[in-house]
């Protein structure tokens, strides 16, 4: 049973619990170790902290940790995002993400993912830009964690606005894929738009999760939860997709490295 989650976050940036609250979620739902990740600080974006927001929540987690010692295993992550400055020194582990193209929002919401396409000049045009940047993951050595690779299908329920079975589709995402496990990255199945309405199967799917490993690729599952309640969101479905797919194993962080876990 999956019984960490490294990827969630709290009223320190987009969330809409405290740390404190979110851990007490954690025990709720079974998890024996948490990781708060802070969306990393951007100038001028709304779903980041300001700068000098930083050291305190690096001060909470510090004395979360040592609260909560002996009953769960607290950790302090950081969300990087490929459209800001790179600062990681204080954190424990680092999920890379790519939110943002040119300034316009990837997962923002529909109407503005639709903005997105329009600067992009269409849908394979912006495959292609999105794959291209999250691919760039690969040549950042502090990055540990690739965040929700494929967040291009977000609303892909909702809408198809991607036919992710196409050769185009594949051929990009396949390609940034094989970067990234030639780093030796670590791929996040997420459940982050679950737990918001939007999908009723996490990301990465099926598909994707067959080639992953295949490659021979690294998989973790994280919640990205924004809310207490969604800490844990759909970790059973996750880890019988990833078992359906041929996963016999996740990657953990034990508060050094990142380590294979058997299911």
């Amino acid at each position: 049973m999956v019984k960490q989650n490294l990827h969630c976050h709290t009223t320190y940036d987009d969330g809409a619990n405290s740390p404190e609250e979110m851990i007490q979620a954690a025990l709720k739902y079974g998890l024996t170790s948490l990781g708060i990740t802070l969306h990393a600080p951007i100038e001028g974006e709304f779903w980041t902290p300001p700068k000098e927001k930083e050291p305190e929540f690096i001060e909470e987690m510090q004395r979360l940790k040592e609260k909560y010692k002996g009953t769960i295993d607290v950790y302090c992550g950081l969300e990087y995002d490929l459209y800001g400055p790179k600062y990681f020194e204080p954190y424990e582990y680092i999920v890379a993400s790519g939110h943002v193209i040119d300034g316009l929002y990837v997962d923002n919401t529909l109407e503005r993912h639709h903005l997105l396409r329009e600067h992009c000049g269409g849908g394979l045009a912006t495959i292609e830009r999105y794959y291209n940047n999250v691919a760039s993951i690969a040549d950042i050595p502090e990055a540990d964690i690739v965040g929700h690779f494929d967040l291009l299908t977000k609303y892909n329920e909702k809408e198809a606005l991607y036919d992710i079975e196409s050769k185009e589709y594949k051929d990009a995402a396949y390609a940034a894929m094989e970067k990234l496990v030639k780093a030796d990255k670590i791929f996040e199945m997420n459940t982050g738009a679950i737990s918001r309405g939007y999908r009723t199967t996490p990301y990465m799917g099926a598909d994707m999760l067959k080639h992953l490993k295949s490659i021979g690729g690294k998989l973790t599952i994280q919640s990205d939860g924004h809310f207490a309640d969604a800490v844990a969101c759909a970790f059973d479905l996750c880890e019988d997709i990833a078992k359906s797919c041929g996963f016999e194993e996740i990657w953990v962080f034990d508060g050094e490295e990142f380590i294979p876990e058997k299911f």
